[in-house]
């Protein structure tokens, strides 16, 4: 090929090479084989020495190396490239290569490494999943993610500009605070109806002086127990209680970080707007400029049935058959950058059904995953357990989980034995990935004002998103 046709813009390039090599190079072991050959890093190092210093690379070279090589050729100069852009990453251990100052330029503006000549997204590394290596699939060579663009079509992806960033450190622990928000069914509006010939029921939170004291009481506990980040529950939040959080979170937001540290709160979700039926939504708030940084609408709507109602003790739920939850669905998935990470918001039943989102958030790497669940308590080894674990080990994502106390104080303890938590905190537990280890943090609270602690009454706590020598040998080898 020639030399015309091959990008000398490194994030560019990266793009064109990834996706000009068959997936079978990597299924198989030749990948594996061609990465452990001395000559193959060797050569990688001197391609990414040559964009550090030029910030691009020569199209003949390109050329040349691929004509000599073929795919192997191909795949040395990605490993080059990587090592490279690892040096344009804001999630990367490794700084100062002015050369490379437009495409970190380009990520920060554009929201991706590569430029208007591909197609999709190429993004930098925050996550690597959370089992064992082993025989590496083709994304996991890297550290950057290509998006293809089918899965970017999905995304509505944004970075949050730098003035803006809590600029959190890459190796120090983030307090999580979670707070239920609703006590009782009383402080939840619960609707059922007809809808063509189908049962559904409606959840929005009674927006009475007593909630909105309470709203006041949680960010004033958040602010005392040094809280950086919060996350609320499913169907707490509506129209007029957002506006009252973000009066509440702005006003008494102070610049000092150390005495009042908390930036980003997940309001939990509800139905917001004016459609009839109403998105059940999410909305990610920074405290500091009141800004909604991410919106979400739940994308799978929640079915009960009649056990559930039974169980639940849901007040004037039908006697039989099913309830469909009356919302409108999402069909977008929104993802946040800064330095916590990668962020995305999976609201309750999307957390279990993941194959409306896995496959996009797989593509970018999601690093945390922020779940606000309206159901009964959580409990070891049931389904928010089993899904988070499972998203642990697949993407190497953090889980937040945060429910309410609604449901829970309607069923006995008799019909719900065990250990009853409001959050669950989980995530990889060793940087090295040698087993698969998930580090799990159950908090409990009392009441709807309380933050969910843990046995030792810390706040659970989350490692910001970012992407590790330990991950990526080239990277060492290039030191």
């Amino acid at each position: 090929m020639a030399a015309a046709a091959y990008p000398a813009e490194p994030a560019d390039l990266f793009v064109h090479l990834y996706d000009s090599i068959a997936d079978d190079v990597f299924q198989s072991w030749t990948a594996t084989r061609w990465y452990a050959e001395e000559r193959v890093r060797r050569k990688a190092n001197e391609i990414a020495d040559a964009v550090l210093e030029h910030g691009v690379l020569d199209p003949a070279q390109t050329a040349r190396t691929i004509a000599m090589r073929g795919d192997q050729g191909a795949f040395t100069i990605l490993l080059g490239l990587d090592i490279a852009l690892a040096h344009a990453s804001p999630y990367a251990p490794y700084h100062d290569a002015p050369a490379l100052a437009g495409v970190l330029v380009n990520y920060l503006t554009e929201g991706k490494l590569n430029g208007p000549g591909t197609t999709g997204a190429l993004l930098p590394r925050c996550a690597f999943p959370g089992r064992p290596h082993g025989k590496r699939s083709k994304a996991e060579f890297f550290g950057v993610h290509r998006v293809p663009q089918a899965e970017w079509d999905r995304i509505d992806h944004t970075v949050l500009p730098a003035v803006n960033d809590p600029h959190f450190s890459r190796d120090e622990p983030v307090t999580v605070g979670c707070a239920p928000v609703l006590e009782t069914f009383d402080d939840v509006d619960i609707e059922f109806g007809e809808r063509d010939g189908m049962t559904v029921y409606r959840l929005r939170p009674m927006d009475s002086s007593g909630l909105r004291s309470r709203i006041k009481a949680i960010v004033r506990r958040l602010d005392e127990s040094g809280a950086q980040l919060a996350v609320m529950p499913e169907a707490s939040l509506s129209d007029a209680l957002l506006e009252h959080w973000k009066e509440v979170a702005f006003d008494t937001a102070g610049r000092d970080r150390d005495r009042r540290p908390l930036r980003f709160i997940l309001l939990g979700s509800g139905p917001l707007g004016a459609d009839d039926p109403p998105p059940n939504r999410a909305v990610l708030l920074d405290r500091w400029t009141g800004q909604e940084l991410l919106v979400q609408d739940k994308l799978f709507g929640f079915t009960l049935d009649s056990g559930q109602m039974r169980l639940w003790r849901l007040p004037d739920a039908p006697d039989a058959g099913t309830a469909v939850e009356y919302a409108r669905p999402g069909t977008r998935i929104s993802v946040l950058d800064s330095s916590l990470g990668r962020l995305a918001v999976l609201i309750c039943e999307d957390l279990g059904r993941s194959i409306g989102w896995e496959r996009e958030l797989e593509a970018c790497g999601v690093s945390h995953l922020l779940v606000p669940i309206f159901s009964k308590p959580i409990l070891e080894h049931r389904w928010e357990d089993q899904a988070s674990e499972r998203q642990v080990a697949g993407l190497g994502s953090w889980v937040t989980v945060s429910n309410s106390l609604a449901v829970g104080a309607a069923i006995p303890d008799e019909d719900l034995p065990g250990t009853r938590y409001t959050c669950l905190v989980a995530g990889p537990k060793s940087l090295r990935r040698t087993a698969y280890a998930t580090e799990r943090q159950f908090g409990v609270a009392r009441t709807g004002a309380e933050l969910g602690r843990l046995p030792t009454s810390e706040l659970p706590r989350v490692f910001p998103g970012a992407a590790y020598e330990v991950w990526h040998p080239h990277w060492q080898d290039a030191k």
